[in-house]
């Protein structure tokens, strides 16, 4: 045997570079497209076409590969403070949102409900600020982040998203909404809202992180209903009459269910490959996703109670405002865990990469 080639092959058989000796080598994998004269029956080849019975992407009733047993992705930088933020720009988006909205309408019931809008709009936007310079470490990494423009990036739009809703927000708050200045402001701040509660999604999906790229097409619904759902429990915590009361209770019957049916379906786009969704059911992670499911549903269980009552009003703010809180933690628990997982980014690829797209199967 010379060079790993069958000692059976000869003439131009041989040496050519695509025959291996079976007893030394076993060719699998989406690479292995080698013709071998002499395979076993556990590894047909057809003469001519693909050289394997299955599509390269299936794993032939094994685990998938590891690289040597060690995670192939690093660990997400971010520190837990980045969870904070995704709430607090959650709440501060549909603030300014609905500050926007209620100016639009000029309903002097919801006067006071605008006005609260506009102040934790404003407020949002600071501390989210802080959270955020607190991850990167220092200040003048945040303003570096604004020497360039560049829309394909969801990071460096994000920190433009931010600067530019912060100083909306801070001067809708501060003018109180009135005055052809004012009303601009709480305006664009309502404008750059929803972008603001969503794009932290975005950021997520387009990461290689695989439980977060899996749900790229649901996780950003979701942190958008639950930016609803945050913001109604947060002013339901509030001293609220009326309109108020009553508007606030519509917001928050939306946005919770919505959430709840978002949860649903990231489930079953992550789920889709069994071991990307562990970190949905198993760990720190899965226990906080349960969590907020669970406290979710029963903030928007007292909301669907026909007698409306303050303490039932407070409690649903505070089971919602907790479930809010636990849902943007295990969102940031399952990246984590989805990259120490040494199996999850190959069997991601293997479900949907590859041959398996072009083969159809």
């Amino acid at each position: 045997m010379k060079d790993g080639l069958a000692p059976e092959l000869e003439g131009d058989d041989a040496g050519d570079g695509r025959n291996v000796a079976t007893d030394r080598t076993v060719l699998e994998g989406e690479g292995a497209q080698q013709i071998v004269r002499a395979h076993g029956a556990n590894f047909p080849v057809p003469e001519r076409g693909f050289p394997v019975e299955h599509a390269p992407s299936e794993t032939f009733d094994r685990e998938a590969p590891t690289y040597h047993g060690l995670p192939m992705l690093k660990d997400p930088v971010w520190v837990a403070s980045i969870a904070a933020y995704f709430y607090v720009g959650g709440v501060a988006g549909c603030s300014a949102a609905l500050a926007a909205s209620v100016d639009l309408t000029g309903d002097a019931g919801l006067e006071r409900l605008g006005r609260r809008s506009r102040w934790i709009a404003a407020g949002g936007a600071l501390v989210g600020t802080g959270l955020l310079v607190h991850d990167l470490g220092r200040p003048a990494r945040f303003l570096h982040m604004l020497r360039v423009f560049r829309p394909t990036s969801p990071m460096n739009l994000g920190a433009w998203l931010l600067a530019a809703f912060g100083g909306a927000s801070a001067a809708g708050a501060v003018l109180g909404g009135r005055g052809a200045i004012g009303r601009s402001a709480t305006l664009a701040a309502g404008v750059l809202g929803p972008p603001l509660a969503t794009y932290t999604a975005a950021l997520l999906a387009n990461t290689a992180v695989p439980v977060w790229q899996q749900g790229r097409r649901t996780l950003p619904f979701l942190f958008g209903a639950s930016s609803v759902a945050s913001t109604a429990a947060l002013l339901q915590l509030l001293p609220l009459a009326g309109r108020e009361e009553r508007t606030v209770r519509v917001l928050g019957i939306a946005g919770k269910a919505a959430e709840l049916v978002a949860a649903e379906a990231v489930e079953r786009e992550v789920g889709r490959v069994a071991r990307v969704g562990l970190p949905l059911r198993q760990g720190i992670s899965g226990t906080l996703w349960k969590a907020a499911k669970l406290l979710n549903a029963a903030s928007l269980a007292l909301d669907l109670l026909p007698t409306a009552k303050p303490w039932r009003r407070k409690a649903a703010g505070a089971l919602g405002t907790a479930a809010a809180l636990a849902l943007r933690y295990s969102v940031f628990r399952q990246g984590k865990a989805s990259t120490r997982d040494v199996r999850a980014t190959t069997e991601l690829q293997r479900a949907g990469r590859g041959a398996a797209e072009v083969t159809a199967r």
